[in-house]
């Protein structure tokens, strides 16, 4: 019964072009030979051993998956499972419907499968591919190649090449437990790439045959470029970012002479910034779902509350929609609305011109209490976003005090005067709070409002600071970035000359990103405040950026809404909006979205 259903499989792949009858239905291939020109499609397992001998062209149309089962007969630790290319290979998939080799696992580990492995063929071309969770991915010799717009990640090695002829371009390279590139006496061409958090980006094994690598972007690897124990000459390679500008810091990034005595020296002409472009050509774009008009600008961050987010307006009413972007009810609350309410999950806390505070049930919008403070010469927009503290509704008011309510009545605990305008939301910290005011000073106080140091910065500020390891980073409106340790204490500044409002900035892995209103984004070191990327844009930037799954999102006052990569800025996506953007994006139901002055909040549909 298995020879018939063996050689049923056979019939199908030895059908020049065609694919299987039905495929709907994953294709099982266990140790088989394609001798004609074949095409595959859906998905394909392989159990064992496929290969394409010669005169033979495996085509691989778009969104086929080729998911290699774990088999470990020879006992070596890693994965069988091979597809051998003698022939030709073309994999050419599209940025919607990309070309994925990976492991049949549900949870996939490197070294799953062991490789592609092509000999003496005639050629092999990989476009907008996956190729994940081997141990030496793509393993050739002897023939020529493409690899260009794909991701290589979670595999031992990203490739092994040997006295052949590649080309590497346009393609994203992380996350490898060896090496990203690694070649042999081979002629490589490496442009275009963003190669991250290997342990070695581009490894050169030995080499005596000309290549060139530039224009790459290298990030988060332990050496981004490594020499062999063998390798004896000394390499030239310009026109990269190293991930960083300071000639010490890249040069301990490369192993070369400078560690082993016995190999060659590296010599680097660096780019002078990120490389604009590197990593795959994508169309990535935001896909408008559905846009949910209100009455007046849309400023402030939308809040989640179970299936329901929260939108404020200036037109004064709290809107609850559903993730199909349907009205689930609306609230008045009497003045505009332009800083990010609170929500415990039973209740939702709103902040208005009135120089109120309105608590409503997060599931009807039923009015529980409000709370007013009063006026003052500063009273005009923005206000500080509310924040929940434990048992405590802090409210950063107009007139310089820091009110904590009682978030079930409303009562008032305690306040705090600064003595000048609070523009932001305080930051909840290790049971401290983190309270920035328009006269630039910084203050810090305990749970109860007692002051435990303040530090005068100098210029206004308008943004929460941001946590990082040991200490804070605080913008000023004059364009400062200010690191600052636990007790008050200046740890560096770094001047960006162009100024900086309501835009706060946001950590994550040890770097810190904001957007300016002098139209830019920026990452810094959270550590040394030294700038790692700057991003221009079209117009100010009042919103507070969103990271999530390696990308940030932020739009400007010229209605642009951007994508970049988090690691070196390169922009994903973009799309512009009739009016501009002051809103922070959030993810909710799977969906990004951000608020609009032309009144709406816009949702997209984006790959997370």
């Amino acid at each position: 019964m298995k020879s018939l259903f063996t050689a049923l499989f056979l019939l199908t792949l030895f059908l020049p072009g065609c694919a299987r009858p039905n495929p709907a239905e994953p294709l099982l291939l266990q140790n088989v030979t394609i001798s004609e020109d074949t095409l595959w499609s859906g998905r394909i397992v392989i159990d064992g051993k496929v290969e394409v001998l010669r005169g033979a062209t495996l085509t691989i149309a778009p969104g086929t998956e080729i998911a290699f089962n774990y088999m470990d007969q020879d006992r070596d630790g890693l994965g069988d499972g091979t597809l051998i290319v003698k022939g030709e290979l073309i994999a050419i998939g599209t940025p919607d419907n990309l070309i994925r080799f990976r492991s049949a696992r549900n949870n996939p580990q490197p070294g799953d499968w062991l490789e592609i492995a092509v000999d003496f063929s005639k050629g092999v071309r990989f476009r907008y591919c996956e190729l994940r969770d081997s141990a030496y991915t793509l393993h050739a010799h002897f023939t020529r190649g493409i690899v260009e717009d794909s991701h290589i990640h979670n595999n031992i090695d990203g490739c092994r090449i040997g006295q052949a002829t590649f080309t590497f371009r346009h393609n994203l390279i992380e996350q490898q437990r060896g090496k990203g590139i690694n070649f042999r006496n081979s002629r490589v061409t490496i442009h275009d790439n963003l190669i991250r958090d290997n342990v070695a980006g581009v490894f050169l094994f030995e080499n005596d045959q000309p290549f060139s690598i530039y224009r790459n972007n290298f990030s988060g690897n332990r050496y981004h470029l490594r020499l062999g124990d063998f390798y004896l000459n000394d390499v030239e390679v310009q026109d990269n970012w190293w991930g960083t500008g300071d000639p010490q810091a890249i040069a301990g990034l490369i192993y070369d002479q400078r560690v082993d005595p016995e190999i060659g020296r590296v010599k680097l002409h660096p780019a002078v910034t990120e490389i604009v472009g590197a990593g795959p050509r994508l169309p990535f774009t935001f896909k408008q779902l559905w846009t949910y008009q209100t009455g007046g600008f849309v400023d402030a961050a939308p809040v989640r509350v179970d299936s329901l987010v929260l939108v404020p307006s200036w037109d004064g009413r709290l809107y609850a929609l559903n993730p199909a972007g349907q009205a689930v009810w609306t609230a008045a609350l009497g003045d505009v609305v332009d800083s990010t309410p609170a929500s415990d999950g039973e209740r939702v806390y709103s902040h208005t011109w009135q120089r109120e505070v309105i608590a409503l049930e997060a599931g009807s919008g039923k009015e529980l209490w409000r709370f007013q403070y009063p006026e003052s010469p500063a009273d005009d927009h923005r206000q500080g976003g509310l924040l929940l503290a434990g048992d405590q509704l802090l409210v950063p008011a107009w007139n310089g005090h820091l009110y904590a309510l009682e978030p079930q009545t409303g009562r008032l605990l305690w306040s705090y005067s600064t003595g000048a305008a609070l523009r932001a939301a305080p930051l909840l910290e290790e049971e401290r709070l983190y309270l920035p005011d328009s006269a630039g000073v910084l203050h810090c106080l305990d749970l109860k409002g007692q002051l435990l140091w303040s530090l005068d910065l100098g210029a206004p500020l308008l943004s929460t600071p941001a946590a990082v390891a040991g200490g804070l980073v605080q913008l000023t409106k004059k364009g400062s970035v200010v690191g600052i340790d636990l007790q008050g204490k200046l740890r560096w500044r770094t001047e960006l000359d162009e100024p900086c409002f309501y835009s706060a900035p946001v950590s994550a892995e040890g770097s810190v990103y904001f957007g300016t209103a002098g139209a830019a984004i920026y990452s810094i070191d959270a550590d040394s405040g030294a700038i790692l990327w700057r991003h221009a844009t079209k117009g100010a930037l009042y919103a507070t950026p969103l990271l999530t799954a390696g990308r940030l999102f932020v739009g400007d006052n010229a209605g642009h809404l951007f994508a970049l990569s988090m690691a070196g800025g390169e922009l994903l996506a973009e799309r512009k909006l009739p009016q501009p953007l002051q809103s922070t994006p959030m993810i909710f139901a799977g969906q990004l979205l951000v608020g609009s002055r032309d009144h709406s909040i816009y949702a997209f549909q984006v790959d997370f």
